[in-house]
Formats: structure tokens, C-alpha cells, sequence
């Protein structure tokens, strides 16, 4: 994600410290707030703090005390601009710990100075492993520390560490045990502040924008509570979600807030070089290329620097837009031809450089690139996708988990219950007994449910690969690609537009029956000319008002509408008919799609797009069906005769009752 650029700012707040007098003793609380207190201070970056780490080591009573306030110099270089100062700390931190016999105290200073280390490896962007790898060494020896109140942090770090390389299932498994340590370690809920905010960006780089939505939410009530970085942090992610969103004129105003903030600071390092190229982006889209070439070409003095190729790329992709929206296409060869680095791992930076090369392409001309830009792009949507749908069952399974041992947990406490009180024998063993029934019993129907909601995600997933596949996209393009001549612009994106909007709806299980309506009425317009001038299309439907108060499961109606077309009318000599009635009934909706084409044989459909198309129709019923009691949803399909009795075409009807709902 873009987010990933800045990483700068984002510490954890480790508090490590030393006994009185014992390099491996337990850290005395008057240490713990002192060191608090300058990690306060260097989140802020106080001009105090360099003053108040001296007189910290000066002050130690004993070598991991010394340590523990030397290793904040490392802290406060790291959000300086001279980040490359903080290493020699570390690795003289490090040689003494290895120096010393390990305890809680070694383990928790040896710790911290790991997450710094990973920090940096992480800000500019080096070996993913190495990142995981450090991360992990420093949950281990924290967990064997007397500073466990810091593992809520470290988690979090292993979480963003995963979701840079897009194991969102490993990422929000860590954010997940971040969680259930603020809790079991009663930990104030601010600790909660950055775990909302990662499960905000994880969800963002999914595209769930309304569980993204929900959680930047959640970290907004913290704001005022938040050091100066993860305000910058919480600001420049956000600014991300409205970008995605498209809604340019939001993600102005959160970069603008960000930039006014950083410079009241005097933060003109990676954060700033950040703010700055995204707002360059926003600018950009917004129609200001002035704007946008002023901020590119402040950031780019900072990435270039400093070595940030994932910055550089970026930057060059705005660059690429400029000059073809200038009229200086030939300039884009050059800004290609001048990367030495490769291509980075994000796919969000990889997804925004392609949209502009999209626009390079289109203005000279060269729509094959073009295409196979949108075809990438497309795999790439299907990966976050499948990676979204992986995650939700993830979670599924996680939750079945805690349930399990919450039970089992509640089965011991029982048992230990019956231990203390035996002088109740049979009524106490009749109680429990009750209750672990009804405690399985319980169990048993949420694990059913559980299960109905992953084959529903699962079915999505399912039915999002089969849009997207070339059984859809293809068909399409090899009717008409083989027709097309090098003018014929509109053509090809209309083309294009129906593609992304049939995306756009797959990934959604319901949509409102307008949106489905208008969505068929844009793909029959599409294959209008391949059926010929005796075709005629006819919508009986109630008003828009109306039908956007229906819910519909999404590509119902367009897979009965393809299969009439491709089975029934293409090919038919003579006037070929295909209709849509939808009945608004009371307690429910009747949808209708009927042709005058040859009829419908199951016998002679092959296990094509036209078996799976439905195949998903009949299953997404039964699994709807399955969590209801009364007012079924119905799928019937039949042929149409005429006086004589011989087959006049084919009627599918979908009957969906009015409370169902996603």
C-alpha cells in the first residue's frame, strides 16, 4: 500500500529498563516512568530529549539502566532526518546484551533494540524476512521479559510486516493476538489505538472500505490521545482511503491537515517526502498539474536522496501522467528508461503506475497495451479477492477456536467447582451437566452458522473469479475485437467500462435491483449488434424508487439474461425477442426473463459458463434458503410452447422474498 512508503514515525511504546542493581533483574517502576516519560519526549521530538537521555546515563545506577537510556538515542535518530545515526546504537546495544547471561531485563532491552533495527529495515524497504525475522526474535525474547506490556506493539509491528508482502491472513492473525493481550493483560483501551488503525489499512488494501471505514472511526475517538507520529500515521492513512475511494476532494483535505501538522513540527524527512507525493497524486486527479508538479518535484529530492525506490517509482508514475496530459508523450520512454531499480512489491504503487500508463497508451494509440494493462490489473483485483475471502474464513476459523476454548475452559471451572463443593454431589453434577450441554449445544448451532457464512464468502470468491474469468471478459472481446478498426475508440472502452463495472458488482453478494437492471440494460446494448436489427429488448420493471429499495443477489438477473442470449436468440433466424418483467409484489418480487429463442435443454448444456452460471444461482439460493424459516427464494426455469404445443422459447423466474437481505 502507499501507506507502506510511510513507515517513518510508527514506534512501538517499549519501555525497557533495568533492577536497581542486577543486569538481570526486574525493572523498578520509577525506571519504567522515566523512561515513559523520555519516549513521550522523543515522540515529540522535544529539543529536550537529547538532554534528558544524557542525563539518564548519567544518573544509571547499574549497565542495563545505561543501556536502556542509550538506546533512546537510536529512538530519536530514527525520527530525525539523519535516520542512518541510529545504527551504531543498536548494534552496540546488541553486543551487550549477547555479552550478558539472558534474564527478564537483557531479554527486554535486547528486544527493543531488535524492533528498532526491524524499523528501519522496514521504512526502506530491505529484506522482507529480515523484517519478520527480527520482528519475531523480539516477541519471543519479550515474552520471556518482565515488560510484557509491550507485546501489544510488537504484534502490531509483525502484523505490518506481513501485510507488506500480503499475507493479510498471517497480518490480521498478529493484530488479532494484539488484541487478546490488551485484553488479558487489562490494558488501557489507547492501547488499542494503533491495532484499529492497522486493521484499518489491512481492510483498505482488501478494498472492504466499509469495515475500513468502521475502524479508522474507531481510531478517531483516540485522536487527541495520540503522540504527534501516529497522528501523522493515523492522517496520512486515512488521506489513503479517501484516494482509493476516488473521493479526491477528502483525501485533499486530510494530506493538507497532515502537511500543516508536520511542518508545525519541523518534519521534513520521510513523513513530509510522503505527504508530499501523495498530494502531488491528489492534485493530479484533481485537474491541478501545477500543484502536482510542485509537490512531485519536492518529494523527489527526498526519495532520491535518501535511496527510496518505492518513493522514486511512485513519483515517476505521477510524472508519466504529467507529460502525457501536457502533450509530451515522449517523454514517458525516458522516465522508464531512468529506473535502475525494480518494479516494488506493492501492489497498490504497481496498480496506480499501470492507470497511468493506461492513459499513455490510449493517447498514442497502442490498445493492446492498453488491454493487457486492464488484464494484469484485473488479476491483481482477483488476488486481493481471494486474499479477502481467505482472510474472512481465517477469522471464521480463529473465532470457532476461542469458542472451543472458552468451553473447554468453562468445562475445567466446572469440574473444579464440583472438586470444591462435593457436598452438593448429585444437584451439582446435574447443573454442570446442563450446562455443558447446553454450552455444546450452543456451540454446535454457532459453528453451523459459522460454517453457512464461510460458504457464502466462499461462494463469492467463487462467483468473483467466474465474472472475472475469460469465460465473461473474452467472450465479449473476441466478438468484437475481430470487427474493430484502430479509430474505433468509443468501441473499446465502452468495452472496458462494462468490464470494470461487472467486476465492481460481482464482489458484492447483494445489490440493489436497479443497479442489476441498469448493469443488464449496459450489456445488452453491448451485444445489440451482434444479434442484429430483428432484435427487440423490452424492460417492464416499477419505478427507479422502488427498485432500489429490492435487494437481489448481484449477476442473478445478467446470467439469466446471457444465457438467453447465447443459448436461445444468437444464431435464431426471424425476429428474436428477449424480456424483462419485474412484479413487485406484497411479501415479495417475481423477476422474470423470458425469450422466443429454441428453449432450454439441460441435456445438451456442457459444464461451461452456462452450468456454472446456474449452478451459483442454485447453490447461493440453497444457502440463503438454509438460514431462513418461512418465504423461501425460489429459482424456476421452463419452456414456452405455442398453440401446437411445440417449444416457442424459455422462462427463468427468480421469486425473492422481501425481507431478504445481505
Amino acid at each position: 500500500m502507499r501507506q507502506l512508503l510511510y513507515i517513518a514515525g510508527i514506534l512501538m511504546f517499549l519501555t525497557v529498563g533495568c533492577g536497581r542493581n542486577d543486569d538481570t533483574g526486574h525493572i523498578s517502576e520509577e525506571t519504567r516512568r522515566r523512561l515513559r516519560t523520555l519516549d513521550d519526549s522523543i515522540d515529540a521530538m522535544s529539543p529536550k530529549s537529547l538532554s534528558m537521555i544524557a542525563g539518564g546515563m548519567a544518573s544509571a545506577v547499574d549497565s542495563l539502566t545505561w543501556y536502556g537510556y542509550y538506546l533512546r538515542y537510536a529512538r530519536y535518530y530514527y525520527l530525525s532526518q539523519t535516520p542512518d545515526s541510529m545504527l551504531p546504537y543498536i548494534d552496540r546495544t546488541l553486543d551487550f546484551a549477547d555479552s550478558r547471561k539472558p534474564g527478564p531485563a537483557v531479554n527486554g532491552i535486547k528486544a527493543f533494540a531488535l524492533e528498532l533495527k526491524a524499523d528501519y529495515s522496514h521504512m526502506y524497504r530491505k529484506n522482507h524476512d529480515e523484517v519478520i525475522g527480527l520482528h519475531t526474535e523480539a516477541y519471543d525474547l519479550m515474552m520471556r521479559s518482565d515488560n510484557k506490556g509491550s507485546l501489544p506493539e510488537i504484534c502490531a509491528n509483525l502484523a505490518d510486516a506481513y501485510a507488506q508482502i500480503s499475507d493479510m491472513a498471517q497480518a490480521a492473525a498478529w493484530y488479532r493476538r494484539a488484541l487478546f493481550l490488551v485484553d488479558s493483560l487489562k490494558m488501557p483501551d489507547t492501547k488499542n489505538i494503533t491495532l484499529y488503525l492497522g486493521l484499518a489499512n489491512i481492510y483498505m488494501q482488501l478494498k472492504d472500505y466499509d469495515s475500513s471505514l468502521r475502524y479508522y472511526q474507531e481510531t478517531s475517538r483516540y485522536y487527541d490521545l495520540m503522540a504527534p507520529n501516529m497522528q501523522a500515521y493515523y492522517l496520512n492513512n486515512f488521506g489513503n482511503y479517501y484516494y482509493f475511494r476516488k473521493d479526491y476532494g477528502e483525501a485533499l483535505k486530510v494530506f493538507l491537515r497532515l502537511e500543516s501538522m508536520l511542518d508545525k513540527y519541523g518534519n521534513d524527512g520521510m513523513a513530509m517526502a510522503t505527504c508530499r507525493v501523495n498530494l502531488a497524486d491528489v492534485y493530479l486527479n484533481l485537474g491541478d498539474d501545477l500543484k502536482a508538479e510542485e509537490y512531485v518535484a519536492q518529494a523527489e529530492r527526498f526519495f532520491a536522496g535518501h535511496s527510496v525506490y518505492a518513493g522514486m517509482y511512485y513519483a515517476n508514475s505521477i510524472r508519466i501522467a504529467l507529460a502525457v496530459k501536457a502533450g509530451r508523450p515522449h517523454e514517458v520512454g525516458k522516465i522508464i528508461a531512468s529506473e535502475k531499480f525494480a518494479a516494488p512489491g506493492d501492489h497498490a504503487l504497481v496498480g496506480i503506475r499501470n492507470k497511468y500508463m493506461r492513459l499513455y497508451h490510449e493517447s498514442t494509440g497502442g490498445w493492446k497495451a492498453a488491454l493487457r494493462s486492464l488484464e494484469d490489473e484485473m488479476r491483481v483485483s482477483d488476488s486481493i479477492e481471494e486474499a479477502r475471502s481467505h482472510m474472512r474464513a481465517s477469522e471464521i476459523m480463529q473465532r470457532l477456536k476461542e469458542d472451543t476454548l472458552l468451553l473447554h475452559h468453562a468445562i475445567e471451572m466446572n469440574a473444579k467447582d464440583i472438586e470444591l463443593r462435593n457436598m452438593w454431589g448429585v444437584v451439582a453434577a446435574i447443573v454442570v451437566l446442563t450446562l455443558v450441554v447446553a454450552m455444546l449445544w450452543g456451540t454446535y448451532t454457532y459453528k453451523r452458522k459459522l460454517r453457512t457464512e464461510m460458504d457464502m464468502m466462499y461462494l463469492r470468491l467463487a462467483n468473483v473469479r467466474n465474472r472475472i474469468s475469460p469465460h465473461f471478459m473474452f467472450n465479449v472481446l473476441n466478438n468484437h475485437m475481430h470487427t474493430m478498426r484502430a479509430e474505433e475508440r468509443e468501441r473499446l472502452m465502452m468495452l472496458v467500462k462494462l468490464l470494470r463495472a461487472d467486476l465492481d458488482m460481482s464482489r458484492n453478494m447483494f445489490i440493489s435491483l436497479a443497479d442489476e437492471i441498469n448493469f443488464v440494460k449496459y450489456y445488452v446494448d453491448i451485444e445489440k449488434p451482434i444479434l442484429g436489427d430483428d432484435f427487440e429488448f423490452t424492460v417492464e420493471v416499477p419505478d427507479d424508487g422502488t427498485l432500489s429499495e429490492i435487494s437481489v443477489p448481484s449477476m442473478f438477473v445478467q446470467i439469466l439474461v446471457e444465457n438467453s442470449i447465447k443459448h436461445g436468440l444468437k444464431g435464431k433466424d426471424g425476429t428474436k425477442r428477449l424480456i424483462i418483467k419485474v412484479d413487485a409484489l406484497p411479501g415479495c418480487t417475481v423477476v422474470t426473463v423470458a425469450d422466443n429463442g429454441n428453449g432450454f435443454d439441460m441435456s445438451r448444456v456442457r459444464s461451461d459458463r452456462t452450468r456454472t452460471g446456474l449452478d451459483i444461482i442454485r447453490h447461493t439460493i440453497r444457502i440463503i434458503n438454509e438460514r431462513r424459516k418461512r418465504n423461501f427464494m425460489r429459482f424456476d426455469i421452463s419452456n414456452l410452447t405455442d398453440g401446437d404445443g411445440n417449444t416457442a422459447g424459455c422462462e427463468a423466474r427468480l421469486t425473492i422474498p422481501a425481507d431478504v437481505r445481505p
